[in-house]
């Protein structure tokens, strides 16, 4: 457990002043999607942020929503990524892959790395929602009833789990 408040702290302020240097969206959407790779999913390997990670993004996301309104005009702002690619197709092709997926964990990974790169203000909401709501339905399909079932340790063991420790 760190040593210092939970609401306001040095990590916190360190990390208040990196997004506020944010000045561009291309800077502010690429800064967003390397935190959530490092620092929130099941599969990142840093911990360090584990008190502070969900604010940290989320006032990433509101800096990343400020500059995608400011840039983007009407139509650019509900049809498309952050990176200027047309957001259906984008879930289009996802959905696909996720179609073709046949095992439970490649479900999964696909799943949480669409949320990863993804997750809105990258990608417009109208069209996100969707989409995660088509993948979470293929990724249930394929693990289907007996997914937990399974003994907690096989289950660790099958899916390769590191057990952290938190002193």
């Amino acid at each position: 457990m760190a040593n210092y408040k939970i609401h306001d702290n040095p990590v916190r302020d360190e990390w208040a002043a990196k997004i506020g240097q944010l000045k561009t969206l291309k800077e502010g959407a690429a800064f967003l999607t390397d935190f959530r790779k490092k620092h929130t999913t099941p599969l990142r390997e840093d911990y360090s942020l584990e008190l502070d990670w969900c604010w940290i993004e989320s006032k990433t996301e509101e800096k990343v929503a400020l500059l995608k309104h400011a840039e983007l005009n009407d139509q650019q702002f509900l049809n498309n990524c952050t990176c200027g690619a047309d957001a259906q197709k984008v879930a289009d092709a996802v959905v696909a892959k996720m179609d073709a997926c046949t095992k439970k964990y490649d479900a999964e990974k696909l799943h949480i790395n669409f949320r990863t790169d993804y997750k809105p203000p990258i990608m417009p909401t109208n069209v996100f929602m969707d989409t995660d709501r088509l993948l979470g339905t293929k990724l249930m399909e394929l693990r289907n009833i007996d997914y937990y079932k399974m003994p907690l340790e096989e289950l660790r063991k099958e899916r390769g789990v590191k057990i952290i420790t938190i002193q």
